[in-house]
C-alpha cells in the first residue's frame, strides 16, 4: 500500500477556494461562507504586502557585535511586524540563514498591477498595409479601384486622410 503525506494547508486552502469541507486533524469540518469571507484577503492587503516585498530589507534588524560578527535580531523585527518579509528561515549548528521574498518579483507584480509592463501587440491587416501605402503614395486610388472596387477604395483613401489629419494636428 502506498501512502503519501498530504500537506494540510493545501487542503485548507483548496477549501476556501471551492468552500467545501476539508479534512484536518482527522476530523471532518465545514467551513461556512463567514469562515471563509473572514480568512480571504481583501486587494490592498495584497498590494500592501508586495510592496513590503519589494521594499523588504532586514538591514535595521542586522546587530553587529564588537568582534564585527552579524546577527539578526528576530525579536526586534516581530515587534516591528517585519516577520512577514521573512520567506524561510535556517538555523543551524552556528549560523542562521534568512530568505526574504523576491524584491523583483514583488515589484514585477506591482508593475503588473499598475499597467507598467503592458504588452503591445500590433495587429496589422491588409486594411492597415494599404492604408500605409496610400499615406506614403505607394497606390494610387485608380489602383484600388481596379483591384477591389470603388467603394472600398473610397474607404480606405478616406481613413487614410483622418489618419494624416490627425496626425498634423
Amino acid at each position: 500500500m502506498i501512502t503519501t503525506q498530504v500537506n494540510k494547508y493545501s487542503k485548507f486552502e483548496r477549501a476556501i477556494q471551492l468552500g467545501r469541507p476539508f479534512y484536518l486533524e482527522g476530523k471532518m469540518r465545514k467551513l461556512t461562507e463567514k469562515q471563509i469571507e473572514a480568512r480571504r484577503m481583501p486587494a490592498g492587503e495584497v498590494i500592501a504586502r508586495l510592496s513590503d516585498h519589494a521594499r523588504g530589507s532586514m538591514s535595521e534588524f542586522l546587530v553587529f557585535d564588537a568582534d564585527g560578527e552579524a546577527r539578526i535580531d528576530l525579536a526586534k523585527a516581530k515587534r516591528a511586524h517585519r516577520l512577514q518579509l521573512i520567506r524561510r528561515l535556517r538555523l543551524g549548528e552556528n549560523s542562521v540563514e534568512v530568505d526574504l521574498y523576491d524584491a523583483q518579483e514583488a515589484l514585477i507584480q506591482l508593475g503588473r498591477h499598475h499597467r507598467l509592463f503592458v504588452d503591445r501587440v500590433q495587429n496589422e491587416d491588409w486594411r492597415a498595409r494599404a492604408i500605409e501605402d496610400i499615406k506614403a503614395g505607394r497606390v494610387t486610388y485608380e489602383a484600388l479601384v481596379n483591384a477591389f472596387d470603388e467603394s472600398l477604395a473610397q474607404e480606405l483613401f478616406q481613413e487614410a486622410e483622418k489618419q494624416v489629419a490627425v496626425s498634423k494636428s
